[in-house]
């Protein structure tokens, strides 16, 4: 057996070191040496289990010599992450400087917008300025227009008084006085135009000076804020970190607030075990006061059936008294319609006289003029005619209105009383016809035959079984009722307040009035001093006119003078315009380039923050990598630890194999990983050992 154990081992030391010399040598000695040993039979199966070990071992030592690699690969790394650790607590510090610079430079910033906005207001201030001195000059040209056609005037003025001397020299003077007037208010006037022009110079060179130094700020600004892209990965990195922290504090606060909650949840659980409790203590009292509106329904109900039957008994008794009527109105159209036949013969006794002096009159006309004959036969029928077809019309249309107000009735009330009102309406139209003379018979015909529709309906109505009106018609009787009330109450209403307004306006009537009567005074007042104002000036006209006589000559001079100066005024007062101007339109300019300049900051700001966001992404990936190159070097130290202890035993070859496998596996590389190395070696030297002891 220890042949057999020493055979392999040595089988494998041989392999280790093939490519030598002295491990051929050595193989070929162990060879003899076993060929010689009394078992030579089953040396073959022997020999290619130890081949077969001795392969598996060699894949072992290179994954172990992969792994060492690995290992060196890992220290490498492990000092990058120091180095790294450095870096980041100098970029921490960069960063903090940054953050203070760039907000000094945020204030800068906002400084700057404050002093453009200030000089985009003082910009509209001048433009606002610039207007009002147009106005003025459009003003200074209208009054030199004037003064063109005045000095027109005045040289045809001074030409006719040449001719006629006193009206002339007095005209004179007074011009002399008025253009002397007028020259001082211009000199005036360009005295404040210059004072204004002079502010608005001193204001274009203060905003001229704040322009450059905002430029060169400006200019400063884009010097100091170009970072390099160290910078800007160490601003990413410290970003990246106290993302971190602001994370850990989020997830305290959450933890804080999750306790928070469930104390809240439990007092809210105690509050709705309350609530159950009130409930059910609720739908106690429910059950309870239900049983109290049913008995409250059914006393309702027994009142409600009294008060129907006493309303049946009233209407029976208003049927009654209805019943009454109409046998009281029966008798009256008898009346009325003998009350017609009595006009009808009064109407024909008067009528027999007219006819006779008619035919008289008729007789005595043909024959003073035989053409008047026919036309009195053709006029005369017209004329008792025209008063009864008027009133045929009248007493027509009046029952078509009182038929309508009937049906309006017979919808809301019972059709008795629509029978009532249409006896009434009958018995009125009997009364107004009986008044008509020439169509008394008529009206006696048409009165009879409604009576008898009137009968025909009563006799109708007395056949139909009485019956109780049911309490939907007597709601909607008192509905009607009530909003007939509020219409009422809001006519009152309106008219009270059309009178409290008709009073007011008397008021201000009375008040105007009083007004006007004040205003003719004044005006009465201010005409008597116009024309006292007027009858003085004519007089200081004449007597300027006489003065004005001899220096009529002067004054022409004069005012050409002043034409002069104030044309000499005006082109000055143009170019300096255009002067300002221009002015304008070149800060108008310097300011949109500022605004552009202002706007590329804003694209550069975007920029930078979209590459501090990809930085964040590349920092987080490394420092995942780095987590699990730490873990994996942990997991190494751990195992030379093992195998550096005094007391370690060499593990079994099948073991050894098995744990080379899964690393290599785990690492998905052909090479054997350093673990594996040293597991190999391990396993060499025991065999060694294990051979040279039974050669010996």
């Amino acid at each position: 057996m220890e042949i057999e154990s020493a055979h392999p081992v040595g089988q494998e030391q041989v392999e280790l070191h093939g490519n030598s010399v002295e491990g051929q040598t050595v193989w070929s000695g162990f060879q003899d040496t076993w060929l010689q040993s009394p078992s030579k039979a089953a040396l073959p199966e022997q020999l290619q289990g130890f081949q077969v070990a001795v392969e598996q071992l060699q894949h072992m030592r290179d994954g172990l010599s992969w792994t060492q690699g690995q290992h060196q690969a890992l220290e490498m790394l492990l000092q990058e992450c120091q180095a790294l650790k450095t870096q980041l607590r100098q970029s921490k510090a960069l960063t903090q400087e940054q953050e203070r610079e760039h907000s000094l430079q945020i204030e800068r910033h906002q400084h700057m917008r404050e002093q453009l906005r200030q000089a985009e207001t003082s910009v509209h201030i001048l433009e606002s300025i610039l207007d009002l001195y147009k106005k003025k000059y459009r003003a200074a040209l209208g009054r030199v227009g004037e003064l063109d056609s005045q000095m027109h005037h005045l040289q045809e003025e001074v030409i006719n008084l040449w001719s006629s001397s006193q009206a002339e020299d007095s005209l004179g003077q007074l011009s002399a006085h008025a253009v002397r007037q007028f020259t001082d208010q211009q000199d005036q006037t360009i005295q404040e135009l210059q004072e204004q022009l002079a502010a608005s110079h001193c204001k274009l060179l203060q905003q001229k000076e704040a322009v450059a130094r905002l430029s060169q700020e400006f200019a400063s600004y884009k010097l100091i804020h170009n970072c390099s892209n160290t910078k800007h990965r160490k601003q990413m990195v410290s970003q990246a970190i106290l993302q971190q922290k602001l994370q850990q504090a989020e997830e305290e606060g959450l933890h804080q607030q999750a306790e928070v909650y469930q104390a809240l949840v439990q007092e809210l659980k105690m509050q709705l075990a309350r609530e159950a409790e009130q409930n059910s203590s609720t739908l106690k009292d429910l059950a309870r006061l239900e049983l109290a509106v049913q008995s409250l329904c059914q006393a309702a109900a027994s009142e409600q059936s009294q008060q129907l039957q006493h309303h049946a008994c009233l209407v029976q008794a208003l049927l009654e008294q209805s019943h009454q009527l109409c046998a009281q109105k029966e008798w009256k159209p008898a009346r009325l319609l003998q009350r017609a036949w009595a006009n009808c013969s009064i109407f024909w006794d008067q009528a027999h006289p007219l006819k006779a002096a008619s035919q008289e009159a008729k007789q005595g006309r043909a024959a003073s003029w035989p053409g008047g004959a026919p036309v009195l036969q053709l006029r005369r029928p017209k004329s008792p005619e025209q008063p009864g077809k008027a009133a045929l019309e009248m007493v027509q249309d009046q029952p078509v209105e009182r038929g309508l107000k009937l049906q309006r009735l017979g919808k809301v009330g019972c059709p008795l009383e629509v029978l009532l009102g249409k006896g009434c309406l009958a018995e009125a139209e009997l009364e107004q016809k009986s008044f008509l003379g020439g169509d008394g018979l008529a009206a006696a015909t048409s009165g009879r035959e409604l009576l008898k529709e009137l009968m025909e309906k009563l006799s109708r109505s007395k056949r139909q079984p009485l019956q109780a009106a049911p309490m939907l018609e007597l709601e909607r009787l008192r509905q009607q009722l009530q909003e007939t009330e509020r219409r009422v109450q809001a006519l009152q209403t309106c008219v009270m307040e059309q009178k409290a307004d008709s009073r007011s306006l008397q008021e201000q009537l009375t008040k105007q009035t009083a007004v006007l009567g004040l205003v003719n005074g004044r005006f009465r007042q201010a005409r008597l001093q116009l024309q006292h104002q007027a009858t003085a000036q004519i007089e200081s006209l004449q007597i300027s006119l006489e003065a004005s006589r001899a220096g009529h000559h002067w004054l022409h001079q004069e005012s050409e003078l002043v034409v002069a100066d104030v044309r000499q005024w005006v082109k000055e007062q143009k170019q300096m315009n255009e002067e300002l101007g221009h002015k304008l339109r070149t800060q108008i300019k310097q300011i949109a380039q500022l605004t552009g300049e202002r706007d590329l900051l804003h694209q550069l700001l975007e920029r930078l923050q979209e590459d501090n966001q990809q930085l964040k992404n590349e920092i987080n990936e490394r420092c995942i990598v780095c987590e699990r190159i730490k873990a994996s070097a942990k997991n190494d130290q751990r195992l030379e630890e093992e195998q550096r202890m005094p007391n370690y035993s060499p593990p079994p070859i099948s073991l050894i194999v098995a744990v080379a496998e899964r690393d290599c596996i785990k690492l998905g590389s052909p090479t054997p990983c350093p673990q594996t190395q040293t597991s190999l070696q391990l396993v060499g030297n025991w065999a060694t050992q294990v051979v040279g002891s039974p050669l010996q």
